[in-house]
């Protein structure tokens, strides 16, 4: 299957990542709260987290997918090329993470999230601007997504310093709220692209 047959699929991706994001980020607050306090649910709380994780950079990949499809032809850059494989190596990367958190590897886990941080700031920043710059989306959105891109980026130069903590919440709350209003904006944007097409 060509990953171009994905594109298309922006809007729900965008929707399936905001949310499986917010799962992450609910279990990142809460999940050794409710291990220490119910030790049984070790497993079931790591594994529905994993998959949240994975289901979050996955639907991503999507998203960002289709945003290079309606960008066309601006995607053949270089910086675009970056972004592309940028994307492909986050969706791969929490397999490590999941390995360094079974075999308590404290080094490997920093520096998987260093490397997955960065993938996604690169890449929220980069489609972000090239967007903004292809009239894709206008306003207030693509700031948020820009911002968010530093943020990412921030966490993966900073992480062994406070600003990477600062900066990890900045990117997951900003994500989702961009996230979800990206994909209202694109189900809005295909939506008025099919009635233009249909006949009058």
């Amino acid at each position: 299957m060509k990953l171009q047959k994905l594109a298309g699929y922006g809007s729900t991706a965008a929707f399936v990542s905001a949310g499986s994001q917010l799962v992450f980020l609910f279990l990142l607050l809460f999940g050794y709260p409710v291990i220490n306090a119910v030790p049984a649910l070790n497993f079931p709380v790591f594994l529905v987290w994993f998959l949240a994780l994975w289901l979050w950079l996955a639907a991503f990949a999507v998203l960002v997918l289709d945003l290079e499809w309606l960008e066309h032809p601006a995607t053949s850059t270089r910086w675009f090329q970056l972004a592309h494989w940028a994307t492909l190596a986050a969706v791969f990367l929490p397999v490590l993470f999941g390995i360094a958190i079974v075999t308590n590897n404290g080094t490997l886990g920093t520096i998987v999230v260093s490397l997955l941080a960065l993938c996604v700031g690169l890449s929220l920043l980069i489609h972000n601007i090239d967007a903004l710059r292809a009239g894709l989306v206008r306003g207030t959105l693509p700031w948020i997504g820009i911002v968010d891109g530093v943020a990412f980026l921030l966490v993966a130069i900073g992480i062994y310093a406070g600003i990477g903590i600062l900066a990890l919440w900045i990117g997951l709350v900003f994500y989702i709220a961009w996230a979800i209003w990206m994909g209202v904006r694109l189900r809005r944007t295909k939506a008025a692209a099919a009635a233009g097409l249909a006949p009058s």
